[in-house]
């Protein structure tokens, strides 16, 4: 296989190898980047939501007061308004007076002009129950409704109930609900608007929805207020939830993983209420897939792009200057001819082999020269041989018999030397001798120390010169050996 073929593999393998780490990797890091992205998104929806929800809240407040204002339903004569404390569906006869008809007209005409609205409604002290449409004549004292309740205890205020369950329908409702307030403080009755969870299911509906996705709405203690599914009103969170509802309820906003999907919700800063969006795992899911897609494209043509001018590049600037250099060594190999002509051809690295590779063979060159004048000069060698060993035999003798004659030389002075050395070193030794048994008067300590320097040099220096003296009787063939017994311990 060539050279471009190998690196045209290589490159193939490379790619795989990248396709397949960018397709491993990948979908853990965009799931968790599109999970961000998404959560984001939808928690930013949710918040406009939340203020259309807000909005329409206070709206909805903003009504009640007004309509809490409203002359013909603040008036104080109510003896003779509708009461259903004792009511039998049996025996009850609506009979309303003119001013109860006017205040009536007055709800009926709010309740017409607010299509979440279900029910507008009046209660009085005196049991009075006055509503924009007629109600099936049941017992009934509004006095004991937690919308009255909430409402005197909240005097000044527009307050909204918790969702409760009417008592005449099926339908759950939040109340809107404000005191009726002489100037002097005294309560003698509510006014309120009922609005039901399937109204505001409609409504939160058209306001929008994330994604198209479901919505659910709760109230602060986790009851459902609105979802797609009018099974799921009004009952606790914790039916969908299940252990995750407390954290879903304690934390302000945030992403609950669910069976199958994902819950991203918002807690309203105002009404307390939680909005929230369901997103299946299969949506992200469609998200990363296509971003993978996209991304492995992308790469797969960039790696394309990229093999294709890096083999171009590599077929000029290596594969081309190694194919020449190539055929060369091959000819070298094949015919013995070092006189190649070997051209310098590409950048860099390619340029300094091919540079290399002509200084090696220009020095194979001068080295095959240099052993053919080697092969020369052995055969002129060879020819004069035995001329060349007399010669270096009579030369040899003449040098045997110089350093013969230096070596007796030599042992001559060593001889003459160790005598004329050895007899004033005896001196030395003996009149130290002298001096140290203080013959010659008394001695300090410091001369005594001199002294014994003096004679310990002396006779180390004498000992120097019998080893010199032992050496030249050595050569000379001159020296004793004389064997004899010698105590081993104090040698130890």
């Amino acid at each position: 296989m060539s050279l471009q073929s190998r690196v045209l593999v290589l490159y193939l393998c490379i790619g795989v190898l990248v396709l397949i780490l960018i397709g491993g990797v990948l979908p853990a890091t965009l799931h968790k980047q599109n999970l961000d992205t998404i959560s984001a998104g939808s928690i930013s929806q949710l918040r406009h939501i939340d203020f259309a929800l807000s909005t329409f809240i206070g709206e909805a407040r903003h009504d009640v007061s007004e309509l809490a204002l409203n002359a013909e339903v603040r008036t104080r004569d109510d003896a003779g308004f509708t009461q259903f404390l004792n009511a039998s569906e049996e025996t009850f006869q609506y009979s309303y007076s003119e001013k109860e008809l006017a205040i009536i007209a007055v709800l009926k005409g709010y309740q017409v002009s607010h299509p979440y609205v279900s029910s507008v409604y009046m209660g009085r002290e005196n049991g009075a129950f006055v509503r924009s449409f007629p109600r099936r004549p049941t017992a009934y004292d509004p006095r004991e409704r937690p919308w009255y309740v909430l409402a005197k205890e909240h005097p000044g205020e527009v307050s909204v109930t918790e969702p409760y369950k009417a008592v005449t329908t099926d339908d759950v409702n939040i109340g809107i609900v404000t005191p009726l307030q002489d100037p002097d403080g005294t309560i003698y009755g509510v006014v309120g608007a009922d609005i039901t969870l399937v109204n505001l299911t409609s409504y939160i509906t058209s306001v929008g929805q994330v994604g198209g996705r479901d919505m659910i709405l709760t109230d602060q203690k986790g009851t459902i207020l609105a979802a797609q599914d009018p099974a799921l009103l009004y009952h606790p969170v914790s039916d969908i939830l299940g252990d995750l509802a407390p954290a879903f309820l304690s934390s302000q906003e945030g992403v609950l993983v669910l069976e199958g999907s994902y819950l991203m919700y918002y807690t309203s800063p105002e009404l307390g209420w939680k909005i929230g969006t369901f997103v299946p795992f299969t949506a992200i899911d469609a998200e990363i897939n296509a971003s993978i897609q996209r991304i492995l494209l992308f790469v797969l043509l960039a790696l394309v792009m990229l093999s294709v001018i890096t083999i171009l590049a590599l077929h000029y600037t290596v594969i081309q200057p190694l194919s020449s250099l190539t055929e060369v060594s091959r000819r070298i190999a094949e015919t013995g001819d070092v006189e190649q002509e070997i051209e310098v051809t590409g950048t860099g690295e390619i340029a300094t082999l091919s540079q290399s590779f002509r200084a090696m063979v220009e020095k194979i060159h001068s080295e095959k020269m240099g052993r053919e004048q080697a092969l020369l000069q052995l055969e002129a060698y060879r020819d004069h041989l035995e001329e060349l060993v007399a010669e270096r035999t009579r030369e040899l003798a003449t040098a045997k018999e110089a350093a013969e004659s230096a070596d007796r030389l030599k042992s001559a002075f060593l001889a003459t030397m160790s005598h004329e050395l050895r007899t004033p070193l005896n001196s030395i030794i003996g009149f130290s001798g002298v001096l140290e048994q203080e013959l010659a008067g008394p001695l300090n300590d410091e001369q005594k120390k001199q002294l014994a320097m003096v004679s310990e040099s002396a006779e180390h220096l004498l000992a120097l010169i019998n080893d010199v003296l032992d050496i030249s009787k050595i050569e000379a063939g001159q020296l004793n050996v004389a064997a004899s017994p010698v105590a081993i311990a104090p040698l130890r």
